[in-house]
């Protein structure tokens, strides 16, 4: 169920995009509530300058647009910054703003491996597979993680890796997600891989020598039956049968057209999986500067 937002201020015309999730905002409102469900992105680092402006330009707030272009340093106290922005206006009480920022401190807390994973997660959330992946090798390289967490690391590695076409690499993330966790669900995916690059023979002759009942791999071979049925239905199986059906009937100029059509619409919609912006990736957390060099500057 969607929530629904009540907007009170003014809208602008033009939108704010933020460049972690793609979401836009059009309002005051808008920018608190996303904010506030997206503190994992600004534990070292803060939203681009270019979002002061925007809420002095577009939504004159020209106070709020002076204050944060103060704030707007991530090596000051970036609380003093989310702060300032959540007690400008009244979409949030008092007591909410100090809950939002208590649960910014425990984020600031974590330890990096779990900071890691939850960028990920959301991530994965918005379609940037190229950028989940990322977030949870880096969880993955801190080893402090424990086997059950480190299971459904590389478990969420694997559906990253599966929506990036990287299906060898995610065959092997499964694997290490059921090694650590033994969850059933990861080892079904691992057999889902299996039947997709091998074929459904080899995945059950693959699976027989793990250490499970021939019950959960009969649930495993209908589970991936139900679903290959269900793509059967979808847009995606009915062009590539119409392909196939050109090919048979030698009208290879339609089907190259058509393929090419095709290629077009699945490149479009699978954009954001591949999007993989370097600049969020400067040091250990996703920030704008380096903070290994100002140390060393500053010392």
């Amino acid at each position: 169920m969607r929530e629904t937002l009540v907007c009170t201020g003014k809208m602008a015309e033009q939108a704010y995009t933020f460049p972690e999730t793609g979401v836009s905002i059009y309002s005051y409102e808008e920018l608190c509530y996303y904010l506030s469900h997206h503190m994992i992105f600004y534990l070292h680092t803060l939203p681009e300058e270019e979002l002061g402006i925007y809420l002095g330009n577009e939504l004159g707030m020209e106070r709020l647009s002076r204050q944060l272009a103060r704030l707007n340093d991530p090596l000051k106290d970036q609380m003093k910054y989310f702060s300032a922005l959540y007690r400008e206006g009244s979409y949030y009480s008092e007591d909410e703003i100090r809950e939002i920022l208590d649960h910014y401190r425990s984020l600031k807390n974590a330890p990096v491996s779990m900071q890691y994973k939850w960028l990920g997660d959301q991530f994965c959330d918005y379609q940037r597979a190229n950028m989940a992946a990322q977030c949870y090798q880096r969880a993955l390289d801190e080893e402090d993680l424990g086997r059950e967490m480190s299971g459904e690391v590389y478990h969420n590695l694997g559906v990253a890796q599966v929506r990036l076409f990287r299906f060898q690499d995610a065959r092997i993330s499964f694997l290490k997600a059921y090694q650590n966790s033994e969850d059933e669900n990861s080892l079904f995916y691992y057999f889902c891989i299996l039947v997709l690059t091998e074929d459904i023979q080899t995945a059950t002759n693959e699976l027989k020598e793990f250490d499970i009942s021939d019950l959960v791999l009969e649930s495993f071979q209908v589970r991936f039956a139900n679903m290959s049925e269900e793509f059967g239905r979808s847009e995606e199986a009915t062009e590539t049968k119409r392909l196939r059906y050109l090919v048979a009937h030698e009208r290879t100029d339609r089907e190259e057209e058509e393929k090419e059509q095709m290629i077009r619409r699945l490149q479009a919609d699978f954009r954001k999986e591949m999007y993989l912006d370097e600049k969020l990736f400067v040091t250990n957390l996703p920030v704008r500067y380096n903070i290994d060099e100002d140390k060393n500057q500053e010392g």
